[in-house]
């Protein structure tokens, strides 16, 4: 599976910088520190969401998205009750010099619109809400825009929640020559 990733990782950025001590950092160490930080923010919400919702971080990605599975098949609460879930993971970079269409505005979104064309128009109409939207990249989703597909929907933690009837939305920075 990594010869798989990688190998389509050094098509797009084919000088690769020799690895560092920072592994994870631009993956789950991203990802984690966003959702603390969404967790702080809804917490001082003068107005609280109608919805409950539920932050869950997982373990185990890389090693077969165990933590998402053991959730989902253990969950705190109904599943019939998750009406989505939002997967946030490598947002540390996407900068230009990291990517083809990389800059400050951009934004790889994987899924939103496989299960639920809800959560996709959700998704549109929350960004062009904003003072700055930014530059939504729907190109991971298919091979039919993106030659170096190489599965991402199916890859993380989102992915055990889609199986079980869960729309889904994955952001992410895109991938680089440092990825993992």
């Amino acid at each position: 599976t990594i010869k798989v990733d990688m190998d389509s990782v050094r098509r797009e950025h084919p000088r690769v910088r020799r690895d560092s001590v920072n592994n994870g950092a631009d993956d789950d160490g991203s990802g984690s520190m966003a959702l603390l930080e969404i967790v702080e923010a809804v917490k001082n919400m003068k107005v609280k969401p109608k919805r409950s919702v539920l932050f869950v971080w997982h373990t185990g990605e890389e090693a077969g998205l165990q933590g998402s599975r053991y959730f989902t098949d253990n969950p705190t609460v109904p599943m019939d009750s998750i009406v989505a879930q939002i997967n946030i993971d490598m947002i540390g970079r996407g900068r230009a010099e990291d990517l083809p269409g990389g800059g400050p505005d951009y934004l790889g979104v994987v899924g939103s619109f496989f299960d639920s064309k809800d959560l996709g128009e959700e998704v549109t109409a929350a960004n062009k809400k904003q003072q700055k939207p930014l530059a939504l990249d729907y190109k991971y989703d298919t091979t039919l825009t993106w030659s170096g597909y190489n599965n991402i929907y199916g890859r993380s933690d989102h992915y055990n929640y889609a199986l079980h009837g869960v729309p889904i939305a994955f952001f992410f920075t895109g991938l680089h020559g440092d990825y993992h």
